[in-house]
């Protein structure tokens, strides 16, 4: 057998047994009566999560929000990305949202764009695809949990004159897409394009590279970003294009305009550089909401840190202000609804260092009095939280330790201060997780 027909082979027999043991963990156990919550006369009342129409009772509470951002604990749990699946194909169905967005990279994320958007496909090519996501760490998006997603996607649009989107709200490939041919645009762009792919050709596509150049006196790319962000939006004028060609020239000016500043800052001033990030990506989500119209959603995919409001976590003291935070400031609170989404212990797939091999590891119980060890402690059940339901209680709207785990882990995770009910405006809590499952890179 041929080695690329032994890898297509592999990857159905892998992607089988995956979505075979998905359908074992959603139709499990039963929920009580809908609407009303289990354990309503406790601290923290909540509703049984066990299978996809337990969802119903968030469904409802997003009600008409414009901007709904679903987080994450960790970059590497499984369960994460099939409840937010599960979450994301009811907004669409039921809500008519109108496309996805995700924290990952901006050229990769608008390939998978166009395959979604184009010919009916199988799962082989949908892994094929995610295959693009190369950067570290690529487990992050390139993993089996995003197939039925992508296959749900796929054949949904199929149907529909208006297809649903899909994009990426990261700035760290911010010059990538400078190698791909760029015909059709003004000869001024076309130059401007140019320097920007001949600057940083030396870095090999890795922005880190970059960042520690600078460290050493280095000449910066700051002057070749600018003026093609100058040239771009005497193209395009300055508001923004709605059509589909200039859209997408002005994002990517802005996405190397504001990549370029974000791996500047970052040797100087670590917080200021994760603020421009976090306005990069609200600003993006923005501009695409507007591309798509008046009427148009968005879900959005990102970290806790990123989905729940910055102001009721201890982070805001350092002055980081998040993309939720924005978003809520710009299009007014009722309009964002942000889920946050944590465990009490299980395994996830994390590197030990930044840039480190990817591997499963432990979570650890979490500590005492934690937001997640009090969760635990009510009862085992996977749970949905309301922040609305818990407002009212003045022991449970106050600072509380809530874990984080990010990409790089060493076992010992981060827990930042937080007000839950402000931080949220709703939780789930999935009591013990599984590390996700990567997709093999043949590179």
């Amino acid at each position: 057998m041929r080695p690329a027909i032994l890898r297509k082979a592999c990857d159905i027999f892998v992607f089988c047994l995956f979505l075979f043991s998905c359908q074992a963990t959603h139709n499990s156990n039963t929920t009580s009566q809908a609407g009303i919550p289990k354990n309503s006369s406790r601290a923290i009342p909540y509703y049984p999560l066990e299978k996809d129409d337990d969802l119903d009772v968030l469904i409802r509470e997003i009600g008409d929000a414009k901007i709904v951002l679903l987080g994450e604990s960790t970059h590497g749990t499984h369960e994460y990305y099939t409840w937010r699946t599960a979450i994301t194909k009811k907004l669409i169905e039921e809500k008519g949202f109108d496309f996805i967005a995700i924290e990952g990279d901006w050229d990769d994320s608008y390939k998978i764009n166009q395959f979604i958007a184009g010919p009916a496909q199988d799962s082989a090519a949908i892994v094929t695809v995610l295959r693009q996501y190369d950067r570290w760490p690529s487990s992050m998006w390139s993993n089996y949990e995003m197939v039925p997603l992508l296959q749900w996607l796929n054949d949904y649009n199929q149907h529909r004159s208006k297809k649903i989107g899909f994009y990426g709200l990261d700035l760290y490939s911010f010059w990538e897409w400078t190698q791909q041919q760029t015909e059709g645009n003004d000869t001024a762009i076309q130059n401007a394009i140019r320097r920007v792919r001949d600057f940083f050709a030396i870095y090999n596509n890795d922005a880190m590279i970059y960042a520690d150049s600078l460290r050493h006196l280095s000449p910066d790319g700051s002057f070749v970003a600018q003026h093609l962000w100058n040239q771009v939006q005497k193209f395009t004028g300055k508001r923004q294009p709605k059509d589909e060609a200039g859209f997408f020239l002005n994002q990517h000016a802005l996405l190397t305009l504001n990549g370029e500043r974000y791996f500047h800052t970052l040797i100087k001033d670590h917080v200021k550089a994760i603020n421009l990030r976090d306005a990069y990506m609200a600003e993006t989500s923005k501009r695409l909401t507007n591309f798509y119209g008046p009427h148009s959603r968005a879900v959005i995919w990102v970290h806790n840190g990123h989905a729940g409001n910055s102001r009721y976590s201890s982070t805001s003291e350092s002055g980081y202000m998040n993309m939720t935070e924005i978003l809520k400031n710009e299009f007014g609170h009722h309009k964002i609804f942000s889920v946050g989404f944590g465990t009490y212990r299980g395994t996830v797939m994390a590197g030990y260092t930044w840039g480190g091999h990817i591997q499963k590891q432990s979570v650890l119980p979490a500590k005492g009095a934690s937001w997640e060890y009090l969760l635990h402690e009510i009862s085992p059940e996977n749970k949905i939280v309301l922040s609305k339901d818990i407002q009212s209680n003045s022991s449970l709207n106050k600072w509380i330790e809530f874990r984080s785990i990010g990409a790089a882990y060493e076992g010992a995770a981060i827990y930042n201060r937080s007000i839950i009910p402000k931080r949220f405006d709703a939780f789930i809590f999935v009591d013990s997780t599984t590390a996700l499952h990567p997709i093999e890179n043949m590179k």
